[in-house]
Parts: structure tokens; sequence; C-alpha cells
């Protein structure tokens, strides 16, 4: 192993993200404060505000993204700065008086946003709840976001969305009725939904597809537990969808970790049964190559080594799809980590593969010891081009994509790059499918 990556832990050994380790010194906070990734998905949801309780700083930070304290549909979004006294005994009494006057001017629904310095002093939020919900007409929630125990904008995504998940209400559920959980960090406003294409099929079948995702409102949420079925199209969902299945009952299908055509298969029957539809035909050009690919990297792929680095979805489950053709990780870079990944951790470890995890920040630095390590091909986003590694750059292009043609799209990727050196065309899944 490498003298620079001696101090990281195996994947395997990792339990929480505060486990995982820097792979340099080369290290800066500010635009991976998760707080920032709240604000931006509440304000991406009509008819929710928030109460984002902080120092000045924190206030600062989030006006600089969005400087508007109403949305346009007359959301509040307002920002509660703690004082000296606060910050040493509490703001219990002022943010109790900071959430009656958001409920007098009409907030619907309200999401306490807590920074780091109120996760430090303890503040009860789910007591002000308490205390505070009977007597007021909006809804409250509320998520603890201190970036020194939260670092990135994936942990701050998942638990923003469980604390989204307050605002549902029991529902009659209805046999025809989907919903599609699906977050984004870092979505550009005003930019178009990217969904797999298992979506306009179902839709075609009958089958009404909530969107939990941008874009959506209050009543989608308080609604959503009407569905037959939630469809998990990334790791940032499934704690809600597992929250909502003890909830609710609702069952849910892991689009997102299905890599392997058998998967694939698998869950899409798993989807058949619940809903009461067929899928036959639907998908079989995509299957086909989907195949043909996969039979075609069981006999290429065998003992090429690989890194990844930034902006790679799900990296624990795809480096467990990509050993599954003998590739050999020698490092990931892993943000977060979550339950299903501690799962797939250790089937690999069964079968001897247990990669050093870490924490890239800086990539100019830190490509220094990517390079030493010689990698066949490294998964990832460089923000200045390089041409002295075989990279498959823009790995997010496939966030919130699923299904045969994330398969055929990853694959086809990987020997463009092997072959040429360069990533190739970009995945277009509108395109027509394959014959």
């Amino acid at each position: 192993m490498s003298e620079h990556l001696k101090h990281l832990k195996k994947l395997s050994t990792i339990r929480s993200g505060k486990n995982i380790k820097f792979l340099t010194p080369a290290v800066y906070s500010g635009g991976w404060c998760p707080m920032r990734v709240a604000c931006n998905i509440v304000e991406d949801i009509e008819g929710v505000s928030y109460l984002m309780v902080g120092m000045p700083e924190c206030a600062t930070h989030s006006r600089g993204m969005n400087s508007l304290p109403e949305g346009p549909n007359g959301e509040l979004r307002w920002l509660y700065v703690l004082d000296a006294n606060e910050v040493i005994f509490g703001c219990r009494n002022g943010v109790i008086e900071a959430l009656k006057e958001m409920d007098a001017a009409g907030a619907k629904a309200i999401l306490m946003i807590a920074t780091c310095v109120t996760d430090l002093i303890g503040e009860d939020f789910e007591g002000i709840i308490s205390e505070v919900q009977p007597k007021m007409n909006a809804r409250l929630s509320y998520v603890t976001l201190g970036q020194f125990k939260n670092f990135g904008s994936g942990i701050g995504t998942w638990k923003v969305a469980e604390a989204l998940g307050e605002f549902m209400l029991p529902r009659e559920k209805k046999e025809k009725v989907a919903n599609l959980l699906f977050l984004e960090p870092w979505r550009t406003k005003g930019s178009p939904l990217e969904l797999p294409l298992i979506i306009d099929a179902l839709e075609r079948r009958g089958v009404t597809v909530r969107k939990i995702a941008a874009g959506a409102t209050l009543e989608d949420y308080m609604d959503a537990p009407d569905a037959a079925l939630n469809l998990v199209t990334t790791s940032y969902t499934q704690p809600l969808a597992a929250k909502m299945q003890d909830r609710f009952g609702t069952p849910y299908s892991p689009l997102h970790n299905a890599f392997t055509v058998e998967d694939i298969d698998k869950v899409y029957k798993e989807i058949e049964d619940i809903l009461g539809i067929s899928l036959e035909g639907e998908f079989d050009g995509w299957r086909k190559k989907a195949v043909e690919l996969e039979e075609r990297a069981k006999k290429e792929l065998g003992g090429k080594t690989f890194v990844m680095i930034t902006e790679v979805d799900m990296p624990v489950a795809l480096t467990k799809y990509l050993v599954g053709f003998g590739m050999k990780p020698l490092l990931i870079n892993v943000d977060d980590i979550h339950n299903e990944d501690i799962g797939f951790a250790k089937e690999m470890k069964a079968e001897g593969i247990d990669p050093p995890a870490c924490r890239i920040m800086y990539i100019e630095k830190d490509l220094e010891i990517v390079r030493e390590l010689q990698p066949d091909i490294v998964f990832g986003y460089v923000d200045k081009p390089v041409t002295d590694i075989k990279l498959a750059e823009e790995m997010g292009d496939f966030f919130g994509i699923t299904g045969y043609e994330r398969t055929v799209g990853i694959l086809s990727r990987i020997f463009t790059v092997l072959e040429t050196g360069k990533m190739g065309e970009r995945l277009d899944i509108y395109g027509p499918a394959p014959l």
C-alpha cells in the first residue's frame, strides 16, 4: 500500500461518516456546509418555509445563496441569529417566538434548520416542537446539521429528506399511485428533471407517479402515504423510504442499487406485482444491450484497477458491481456511509476486496496520489483537463438514472475510456432505445 494511504481506514471498518478520513491535508469546508444544501432543497418545495438557526456567518452564507426572505408563493425564509447569551444558555424562547411569528404570517409548514452552535450546545428542537405544535396551524419539523458531524452535501440531503417526511399524513392507499423519491443536493433551479425510463413506462400504463423531487409541493409530501409503492432512485432518499415503510406500510423498490441485469429484472418484477401491471416488451432493446455489455465485461474487465474520486453517485454500490467483473478498487472517495453500504462492504470483504476509503477535497492536490496508484481507469470529476490518466468523468450524468439504460451507459463509458482514453458521448437516455 502507498505510504499516502496508510492513515485511511478500510471500507469494511467504516460505520459512519465520522470514520472517513481525508486523503490529504488539503481541505476546505465552506462549500460543503450541509445547511446550504438544506436551504436549496426547501426553497424548491412550494408551501414549505424554513427557519435557519445559527450564527451570523451562517446567516451571511444563507443570504449569499438567496437574498429573498420570501419564496414565490409566500414561503418564509427566515434566519434566526443567536446572540452571545443564547450561545451559552440556549435559544429556546427566542426560537419559539420566531415560530409563532411565522405561523401568524401564514406559513403552512416550517422546517427548522439547526447549525453548528445549536448542535454543540444541544438545543432541544424536538422539545420545542412538542411544546408549540399543538398551538400552531403550521406543521413543524427540524433537522440538525452541525457540520462538525455532518460533513458534505450527501448527509445533509438524506437528513433533510427524512425531516420533510414528518409533514406526511396517513392516507388511504391507492392501487395505481407510486411516489418517485428523488432529491438532488446541488440542483440547478429551473433545469429539467432527468428521470429513468421506467417512469414514463409506468405513466403510460395508467400509474400516477408523484414526484417527491425538485418542484414538489407541501401537498405532495402530505399525500405521499397514499401511494402503493415508493420508487427509490438515489441513496439520499432510501432512509425516507425506510421510514415511510415503518410509519405507513408503504413498500419501496430499491432501483438505485440495481446495477446487474439480474437485479434490474428482479426489481422490475416486484414493481409489476405491486402495481398490477406488465412491463413485458418495454425495455427489450436496452436489456439486450445491457446483457451484451455485461458478457463483454466478464471477458475484458477482470484485473483492471480503478479509483473513484468525486461526484460518483453511490460509489460503494457501484464498486460492488464492478468487482463482480473482477475489477479491483485501489481507492474510493466516500462522502457518507449508509446502512446498505455497510452490507455491500461486508460482502466484498468476504470475497477479499476491501479498499481504503477517503474524502477527496482539493482534487488538484489529491490527484497526485491517485497518479501514484497508476489505476487503469479513474471515475469522477476533475475541474481541469488531464491527459495522463484515463478518466471516466461526469459520472453525475447517471444521478437519478436507473435500470438497463444506466447499466448500458456506465459500461459503454468504461470501454470507451479504456480504449481511447476519452469519455466519449454523454448518456442520452431520451434517444432511441438500442435495437
